[in-house]
Formats: structure tokens, C-alpha cells, sequence
């Protein structure tokens, strides 16, 4: 078997004098490779001590697992432990919610059989099972952990999952066991699958090596070319946007036109223009129209999906909503503030109506409210929208991840005030909860560092300013996150930080990272890379390298040109630059 950790064999040890002392319940051990851990058990334990069962040996056709299995398993000897091993790949087989379900409701009948059930699980499972399985997870009397550290994915980054939150972390366990499981899958391709991993991966990108996406790029293209060869029916609809998603997030947009067209073909056939399902469908094609920055047609079909819903009353439900929510934001980033004001007015009178003032739904539309007149540099509204929006949180005693978000508005919009000792006060308590919730190494202590780093601009203290940004980078760095989007904007204020303290050699450095990452996430028609190109623009100003300093303050004009017009407050103030400088 090799050798193994200490930290193993001590779990092994712990695991094998449970099976020998308890007579009944349930026990689990997580393991990436469970067959080893059985083997270990039956060799150290006695094979003819344990009844044993691999979910592997099983298939599709055995169907998804009842009581009657478990009582079956439990009865092939008198041995009186049961493991029960891969349930994992029930997960895959018969979808994850459907499985997590049935363990649940069979808590009790597993308990009835009056035997000591072991199960074997992956690092996802176990934390799918803790979330959704409380019944079941309740119960469990030990829990034992093998770390297989020389079998970790080649290409994620070995960050410490505790880092991320729950939600985050258990999809980020989704998605590395779905990319191991393609990788050792030596059979037929299983388009499921690559599905499965390719939405996985969409939602959970931000936090995993920019390598990643060769790995997808690669699913992407099997999942196309299959699609391109065979009749096109309702069923695959859902395929069909996970697949279309998937190209957008790969920065390669254009590919999925054809095929969320395809899907607007197929449902108008089907149902006309006027159903539900067309409505569906337009709201997805609207991610391709928000990366391409086209809102005019975005715009449109928000309001064609806002009239079908109306027409069958869904105006206010879930999917209505929603809608009307992702409409506000795309107006807040055209600047129309009003429109989108009226939107979350809209929201906020309907929920009063129908659950009450104290509705704590409603402090996610005050908030957002709160960044549109933060936007329109009305300060005091903003603030006022805020505290409403704390105050409703507070009066439905939710905590934790609610509160900081608000905090965090509130300590960015103090700081614009210049009132560094309320933003100081917000951040502090942002701090607290991510650290009591998350950890004290949570990757959600990066924008707490910007933000304490930008109290201490207003307070005139740059070592003050550095200290809190140096946080911010090592902890990215500790995490590997040095490629990430978040990473950018820390690299971005470094840059800014230090030109002002005539660091300019550090400071290029920093403004070239920046750029380095956002170009890979942004594209280079983007403001925030433009923003990174003016920065890098004004430090090689500095330094006086103008052929170079040209070079990307025309880069940053061009785009701000493309994106707002030449007569934007972005343009007017290159031309003001180059006009005295140039």
C-alpha cells in the first residue's frame, strides 16, 4: 500500500478502535482514494470482520440505492461493520440533490438495521452531505479525514478551502472531483459529465488557476462538435445554455450565438413568442448582449421577457424578479439612475405589500439602491440607503455574511466622504464577522484590506496605506490567487500607492501585473483595463518614457472612446494630459 502520513495512520488508528468498540450507528471517513482506505481496513481489521461494499461495482441500471439494499448489504455475514464506499458516484449518476435526499430520508432505517455503517466519501460529498443531509449528518458519530496529498488534480490551485465560503467551497469540491473524474474516465466520452463540469467550473472560476480553462476549453469544443451533429429538440435546451455560458466565460463569445439562436428558433416553433419558456430563453441570450456591452438590445429584451411574465403573472415571481433586478443594474451601468431607482422602488413597495416593513429580502434592494446614488455622487442618499438596509438586517436578526457586504458600502462610501473614523468603525466589524465566520486566512479579507488600505489614504498615513494592501497581496499569495481578478485591483492600487510615493520602478511592476491579468479577464476593450493602461501610462510619464507613456495613454483613450464616446469625463481628461504633457 505505500507508505502513509502520520497524520493517516493516526486517523486509520482512530478509525479501526471505533470498529472494534462501537456496535451500532454510523460513522464516515472522506477520502479521495477510499478503495486504499478499505483495503487498509480489511487487511488491519479482518477481512472477515467487515462487509463491504463499493458503489463502483455498481451501475445505472441497479438503479438509485433503497433501504433494501443497505438491510441486503448488512446481511451477507454476521460481521457486524457495514462500509459502504463511493457514494460519491451516486451524486453523478442520479444527481446530486436527488441522492443527498434519499440518504436523508433513510436515516433512520440505516440505524434500524441495528449495525456499525461506515461510509466512504469524497471531500465534495462529505461537504454536500453537511449542508443538505442534517438529519443524517447529525448522526454520524465520528468523522475521520485522509489526506491523499499525492494524488491532489494537477492544475488546481492549492489553496486551503477553508478560505472560501461554505457555498463556494463545496462547488470548488464539485468541480476538481467532476475534472478527476474525466481524467481517469477511460471509456466512452460522457457528455453529462463534461457538462456537469463546465457549469461547475463557470460558477466557481474566479477562484481557480486562469489554466483551468485549457481543461474546458477542451470539454467546450467535445460538447460543440457533438451538438453540431444531431437534431436539436426542447429536451437539450438546458445542455445547450450551460454549453453557450460556457464559451462567454471563455472569452470567446461570438460562439454562442448560433446556438442560443438555435434555442429561440426551437421554443418559437414550439410554443410561439409570447411563452414562458421564450421568455427564458431571451434572458439567457442576454448574457451574450451584457459581455459584448451591447445594452440597447439587452434593454429590449429585458423588456419583451418583463412583458410575458406580466401577461401570465410572474411579473413578482422568482424568475420575475430576478429580471427585474439584472434590468436595474444594466441601467446603473448606463448611467440611467433613475430608471433603475424606480426599478428597486418597485421591488421594495411590492414586498412591504406582501410580507411586511421588516421583510429582509428588501435590504438587498436598499442596498443596491444605496450604490446607485453612491454612483450619481450622492453621498448622503447613499448612506441613508445603507442604514436602511442595516437596519432591516438587524431587526430580522440575521448576522454573519449578511451584515458585511453593507459594512463594506458603508466604510467605501465614509471613505469618499472623507469621515476615515466611521469607514474605520464599518470595516472593523466587516473584519470581525469574515474572520469569526471564515478564518482568519479568507480570501474575503482581501477587499477588507483595500478597504482599511483606503482608510488610511484619507488619513494621510501611506505607511499605514501600504501595510494594509501588503496584507492584502500576501494573502493572496498564500492562498494562490496571484492570477485572480481580485489580485488585479490590489496590484492596481499597489501601482497607484507607490508612483505617489515616487517608487516608480515597483510601481510599473505593479501596474504591470494588473494588466498582465486584466487583458486575460477583461479583455483589453474594457474600462478596467483601460484604467490600468492610463496608470501605466502616467508612471512611464514619470520616468520620462514617453514613446512608451504614448503608446498606452492612446491604448487607454481609444477604449474609453469605443466604450463612452469622445466626449466622456475619461477622454476629457487624457486630453487634458497630453494637451500639457505631450
Amino acid at each position: 500500500m505505500g507508505n502513509d502520513t502520520q497524520g493517516n495512520e493516526e486517523q486509520l488508528e482512530m478509525l479501526l478502535m471505533t470498529l472494534g468498540e462501537v456496535r451500532h450507528g454510523i460513522c464516515l471517513f472522506q477520502s479521495e482514494n477510499q478503495r486504499k482506505r478499505v483495503s487498509l481496513i480489511q487487511e488491519r481489521f479482518g477481512k472477515e470482520k467487515v462487509i463491504v461494499h463499493d458503489i463502483a461495482e455498481d451501475n445505472q441500471e441497479n438503479g438509485m440505492i433503497s433501504s433494501k439494499d443497505f438491510r441486503r448489504w448488512a446481511t451477507e455475514t454476521d460481521a457486524n461493520v457495514v462500509i459502504v464506499y463511493n457514494l460519491q458516484l451516486l451524486g453523478l449518476r442520479f444527481g446530486d440533490e436527488e441522492v443527498v435526499e434519499k440518504l436523508n430520508f433513510m436515516r433512520d432505517q440505516i440505524l434500524a438495521i441495528g449495525k456499525l455503517f461506515v461510509f466512504g466519501v469524497s471531500s465534495y460529498f462529505n461537504r454536500l452531505l453537511s449542508r443538505n443531509a442534517r438529519d443524517l449528518y447529525s448522526c454520524i458519530l465520528y468523522h475521520f479525514t485522509f489526506q491523499d496529498s499525492e494524488e491532489k488534480l494537477v492544475g488546481i490551485r492549492d489553496f486551503d478551502m477553508g478560505a472560501l465560503s461554505g457555498d463556494d467551497a463545496l462547488e470548488t469540491s464539485r468541480y476538481m472531483e467532476l475534472k478527476e473524474r474525466i481524467q481517469n474516465h477511460s471509456g466512452a466520452k460522457d457528455l453529462s459529465m463534461y457538462l456537469a463540469c463546465m457549469e461547475s467550473w463557470n460558477g466557481v472560476r474566479e477562484y481557480l488557476s486562469y489554466q483551468e480553462r485549457d481543461f474546458i476549453i477542451v470539454l467546450a469544443e467535445e460538447v460543440d462538435q457533438y451538438y453540431a451533429h444531431i437534431d436539436l429538440g426542447i429536451r437539450d435546451m438546458e445542455n445547450i445554455w450551460i454549453l453557450a455560458g460556457t464559451w462567454i466565460a471563455l472569452e470567446d463569445a461570438e460562439k454562442s450565438v448560433p446556438w442560443y439562436e438555435k434555442v429561440l428558433r426551437l421554443v418559437r416553433e414550439e410554443f410561439g413568442e409570447n411563452h414562458e419558456s421564450y421568455a427564458d430563453a431571451l434572458m439567457e441570450y442576454i448574457d451574450y448582449y451584457e459581455a459584448v456591452g451591447d445594452y440597447v438590445t439587452c434593454e429590449k429584451f429585458y423588456d419583451h421577457v418583463i412583458q410575458i411574465y406580466g401577461e401570465r403573472n410572474l411579473k413578482y415571481s422568482g424568475k420575475g424578479r430576478n429580471t427585474l433586478q439584472r434590468k436595474a443594474i444594466m441601467l446603473r451601468m448606463q448611467s440611467k439612475f433613475v430608471e433603475a431607482l424606480n426599478i428597486y422602488q418597485e421591488l421594495i413597495d411590492y414586498n412591504i405589500v406582501r410580507y411586511g416593513e421588516k421583510y429582509y429580502g428588501n435590504a438587498y434592494l436598499y442596498s443596491n439602491m444605496g450604490r446607485v446614488y453612491e454612483e450619481q455622487g450622492n453621498l448622503s442618499r447613499a448612506l441613508v440607503q445603507y442604514n436602511m438596509a442595516l437596519e432591516i438586517l438587524e431587526k430580522a436578526g440575521k448576522k454573519g455574511g449578511w451584515l458585511v457586504p453593507v459594512y463594506q458600502n458603508l466604510c467605501v462610501t465614509y471613505i469618499k466622504c472623507g469621515n476615515s473614523n466611521e469607514a474605520w468603525k464599518y470595516i472593523k466589524k466587516a473584519k470581525k464577522i469574515v474572520e469569526e465566520t471564515y478564518g482568519k486566512d479568507s480570501m474575503y479579507l482581501i477587499d477588507i484590506y483595500n478597504s482599511m488600505s483606503g482608510v488610511w489614504n484619507v488619513r494621510g498615513q501611506p505607511d499605514k496605506e501600504l501595510e494594509y494592501l501588503q496584507r492584502a497581496i500576501n494573502l493572496i499569495r498564500q492562498i494562490h490567487m496571484e492570477d485572480s481578478e481580485k489580485a488585479s485591483y490590489i496590484y492596481h492600487n499597489m501601482g497607484m500607492l507607490l508612483s505617489h510615493n515616487g517608487l516608480m520602478d515597483d510601481a510599473i511592476a505593479f501596474c504591470r501585473y494588473a494588466i498582465n491579468i486584466r487583458e486575460k479577464v477583461y479583455g483589453e476593450n474594457n474600462e478596467v483595463t483601460a484604467s490600468s493602461y492610463e496608470q501605466l501610462a502616467y508612471e512611464l510619464y514619470m520616468i520620462s518614457d514617453r514613446l512608451e507613456s504614448k503608446k498606452y495613454i492612446d491604448k487607454a483613450r481609444s477604449i474609453y472612446v469605443s466604450l463612452y464616446g469622445s466626449q466622456s469625463e475619461h477622454v476629457k481628461r487624457i486630453d487634458d494630459f497630453l494637451e500639457e504633457n505631450m
